[in-house]
């Protein structure tokens, strides 16, 4: 095989690949092997039609399949000696296959960028500590306690901590909107559940009370059919109540597991308060690398990505908000913006998968099944159905780049604190891998199968996946 390669960009290859004439012809040889046992010719006896009939019949077939057991194999073998990692999908051209002429043909790809990983002493974060208090623990308690309290009619006028059950009805220029009515809704007063201006008409109401109000949304609010808008509220009383705790006794502890005693059952709570307050800690550790990692890398990335990205924008937006897209000035001004997000999550990828290759991070296949299947369920399929199709496969390439993602910046988090103790970081993810710190190709690029893997090109901070849709108000008011 003789093969050539020419640098169009930074970026972009093309190569120019020769197959030797004698594996032209053992190509042949298999392709018409193959039409000996499985293609019967009238009036010959099965698998002994003469080959020049073959070639005459099957012409075409037989150049096709040809061609389709030698490009992928010799694309492949060329990538190899070049020392090539291909981002995006090839483009082939001059497939035209003789079988007297070794063939040729030329293959156009960006490839992964090629950059030398930062040390651990670029980037800085504040150490956190993840301290749990005997009132912090006492307070939890207090909030498990409230949520499984009995309610009892109050009697008397509403106050804070109180709960109301209530109906409703919303209108905007004299008409209901689409969730702006309910019946037997309940608000606890001062939880925070709704907006504060809301909230606020309940203090001091009784049973059977009907109160009028108006109140103005946010401009920001999710729902935009009432964003910044006037709405006109009639609520209606139907029982005040107060919370009644449940005692601290057995009963209540077997709630959360097997504990003896409140001690045993406070020391549970304070374990389960530590783990979230570490999670907590490490997603804000991440969110803030994440932030210099974007900063700090200014490398090339492949422009057939970007510009992937930018149709699946487009395309989005003639979903969401079709009358930006008859807007040029406007359209510009946010695929100007878009185009800046998707590269620097692009960026963020490659960091991510070169670290996770630096440092041998690969993500536990039970832990990847485990989630594949809880998304199944929650999305209501099945996840034996799933697996196997193309739906299944992106969600469990997802997973895998999420689990790298994290557990990569996982590590560079202890590397940076560590450093900012005095000590010094230990990992391959201060130095340059042999291939020139390389990204993990699966994380961002199109796999070999032609699989894309998410860019992460609609967030804007390019953290995490998002996990599912915003939930509907239950009603008009609620946050």
């Amino acid at each position: 095989m003789n093969v050539t390669v020419a640098e169009s960009d930074k970026l972009k290859r093309k190569l120019s690949v020769e197959v030797p004439l004698s594996e032209v012809r053992t190509a042949y040889n298999d392709v018409f092997a193959k039409l000996q046992t499985n293609v019967r010719v009238n009036g010959f006896r099965p698998g002994k039609f003469p080959r020049h009939l073959a070639e005459k019949r099957f012409k075409e077939a037989m150049a096709g399949e040809a061609l389709q057991n030698l490009v992928p194999k010799y694309y492949q073998q060329a990538l190899e000696e070049l020392k090539l990692r291909p981002a995006t999908e090839p483009k082939f051209d001059n497939l035209d296959i003789d079988k007297t002429k070794p063939l040729k043909f030329d293959v156009e790809l960006e490839i992964i960028p090629d950059f030398d990983l930062l040390p651990p002493s670029a980037f800085k974060l504040k150490e956190k500590k993840a301290k749990v208090t005997a009132k912090d623990v006492d307070g939890q308690i207090e909030e498990l306690r409230g949520a499984r309290a009995a309610l009892e009619d109050k009697g008397k006028p509403a106050a804070k901590g109180d709960v109301v059950t209530f109906d409703f009805r919303g209108t905007i220029d004299g008409e209901v909107f689409d969730g702006g009515s309910g019946e037997d809704q309940r608000i606890e007063l001062g939880a925070s559940q709704y907006l504060p201006d809301f909230d606020a008409q309940f203090h001091g109401i009784e049973d059977g009370e009907t109160k009028t109000f108006q109140m103005t949304f946010p401009e920001d609010y999710g729902t935009p059919q009432i964003a910044g808008k006037e709405v006109h509220f009639e609520i209606t009383a139907k029982k005040v109540a107060f919370k009644v705790p449940p005692p601290l006794d057995k009963d209540f502890f077997a709630q959360f597991g097997e504990h003896e005693t409140e001690k045993d059952f406070k020391d549970s709570i304070k374990a389960q308060l530590e783990n979230d307050r570490e999670r907590k800690v490490r997603e804000e550790y991440s969110n803030e690398l994440i932030g210099q990692i974007k900063k700090n890398y200014h490398f090339d990335v492949p422009q057939g990505l970007v510009e992937q990205g930018i149709d699946d924008y487009e395309h989005r937006l003639s979903h969401d908000d079709p009358e930006t897209l008859q807007d040029g000035k406007k359209l510009e001004k946010l695929k100007k913006e878009e185009r800046g997000n998707i590269e620097s999550n692009l960026r963020l990828a490659y960091v991510v998968g070169a670290i996770a290759n630096e440092n041998g991070i690969m993500p536990d296949e039970n832990e990847v099944k485990e989630r594949f299947y809880y998304q199944a369920y929650m999305m209501g399929m099945n996840p034996t159905e799933i697996a196997g199709q193309e739906m299944g496969r992106r969600m469990v390439m997802q997973i895998e780049q999420n689990l790298i993602t994290s557990q990569s910046l996982a590590l560079l988090s202890e590397q940076v604190i560590e450093q900012g103790r005095g000590g010094e970081a230990k990992s391959g993810a201060v130095s340059k891998s042999e291939s020139g710190a390389k990204a993990k190709s699966g994380a961002v690029s199109k796999s070999e199968s032609g699989a894309k893997a998410k860019t992460g090109a609609k967030s804007k901070d390019g953290a995490k996946a998002k996990t599912g849709a915003k939930a509907a108000d239950k009603s008009a008011a609620k946050k």
